[in-house]
């Protein structure tokens, strides 16, 4: 192999795991760009609902409880204190005494989330303040205030953060750890059912032994429709559970993770499925972890490898086979139209490669930023070496003219 050709693999390969880091950062952040948005909404569309690659869990291991019509009005007070009206919060009443039930066989459910933001007191919380300690494997839930400041509720026990951290409406992304330390309820209903801990790393964390990403695309493998529509998972409202005997609740709850929350009313969320139950984004996001959605593979990172191999081999050929049919077909005086051509091909070979990586190993990659980066480097590459070319060109003629 020519020194040349060495040159430019050798420069290519370095430039690739240059991109993989650079994807894995872009990977472990928060939010998604636009682009990124419609890629992932119709290729997920695509997977679920035309070809029907949707396998769907177990469904006698979730009951759904909704409390959404168990309300009961309490004060409403300003932030001074001062009495304003009234508010809906769900009836505490209630809930005691669903607790008080599953306490009268601690061991038959094998999970309790109660998906519920207790932050009023109330003449009704003595029985809940009684039973709660005693429920065995049990998360609630928590929030954050608009500074980033944890909020915790007025009861004891085990608590697990609850929100989306997300900029823009829609949930596309979730984050196991927020703020600087704080875990969610996904990771921690994980890390309890498969007595798992999560380290954090630093190109990638850990579960485990596994190696993961702290932030993933969600692949909502329940949504409302199979809980609400058809017959698929059991759905009970709070009200109906509690009139019947206690023998048949333990019947509902043995061995079923209970998942205890708003399903209808005030908690609901945009997805690319239309609204969701903030809930039920949780419980996706907790069976993302257990199908390994946001593992960071070997064989993704070589197939990341081996893409960006090529095409950084595009760039640092500066006037690839494409570029140069292009200037034969339109003339020299094409190289913006030649520039603008690779733009697009560096669009729809990113785009080729999210696709291909969403079916291969569920996780979609960043195009726009990468595709806007590509064409950048090129672009400069493509002025430096026309600087260069035309500087030799002239070097030339002086030399010429002094041999003459």
């Amino acid at each position: 192999m020519k020194p040349k050709k060495i040159w430019l693999w050798t420069l290519s390969a370095l430039h690739s795991l240059l991109l993989v880091g650079v994807s894995l950062f872009v990977l472990s952040l928060p939010d998604t760009l636009d682009d990124e948005v419609f890629l992932i909404t119709y290729t997920s569309l695509f997977r679920k609902l035309i070809i029907h690659d949707d396998d769907k869990p177990d469904s006698k291991r979730f009951l759904f409880v909704n409390v959404a019509w168990e309300k009961q009005l309490i004060p409403k007070n300003d932030k001074h204190g001062f009495p304003i009206g009234t508010q809906a919060i769900t009836d505490r009443k209630q809930l005691g005494k669903f607790l008080q039930i599953l306490n009268q066989k601690p061991d038959n459910h094998q999970f309790l989330f109660m998906d519920i933001f207790f932050t009023d007191s109330t003449d009704q919380d003595d029985l809940i303040r009684k039973e709660l300690p005693k429920v065995k494997n049990c998360l609630i839930s928590y929030h954050k205030d608009k500074n980033d400041k944890p909020v915790y509720p007025i009861f004891k026990a085990p608590l697990g953060l609850s929100d989306m951290e997300s900029d823009r409406p829609m949930v596309i992304k979730y984050k196991l750890i927020q703020g600087d330390s704080l875990k969610t309820t996904p990771l921690l209903l994980y890390e309890k059912l498969h007595n798992i801990n999560y380290e954090e790393g630093f190109l990638w964390d850990y579960l485990g032994e596994t190696p993961i990403l702290n932030s993933f695309i969600l692949d909502y493998r329940i949504r409302p429709y199979n809980v609400f529509e058809d017959t698929l998972y059991s759905k009970v409202y709070l009200g109906e559970l509690l009139s019947l005997p206690a023998e048949v609740v333990h019947e509902f709850t043995k061995d079923r993770i209970i998942l205890l929350g708003d399903f209808e009313d005030r908690d609901i969320h945009k997805t690319i499925y239309d609204k969701m139950p903030g809930t039920l984004i949780l419980l996706n996001a907790f069976l993302s972890l257990e199908s390994k959605d946001n593992e960071v593979q070997w064989s993704f990172l070589f197939y990341l490898f081996i893409g960006y191999l090529f095409v950084s081999v595009k760039i640092f050929m500066i006037k690839d086979p494409l570029t140069q049919w292009v200037e034969r077909k339109l003339g020299k005086d094409s190289f913006m139209v030649a520039l603008l051509i690779d733009v697009t091909f560096f669009l729809v070979y990113l785009a080729i490669m999210s696709i291909i990586s969403y079916f291969l190993f569920n996780i979609h990659l960043a195009i726009l930023f990468l595709s806007f980066y590509m064409y950048g480097l090129l672009l400069v590459l493509s002025f430096i070496d026309e600087w260069l070319t035309e500087r030799r060109r002239k070097i030339g003629e002086q030399m010429e003219v002094f041999n003459q």
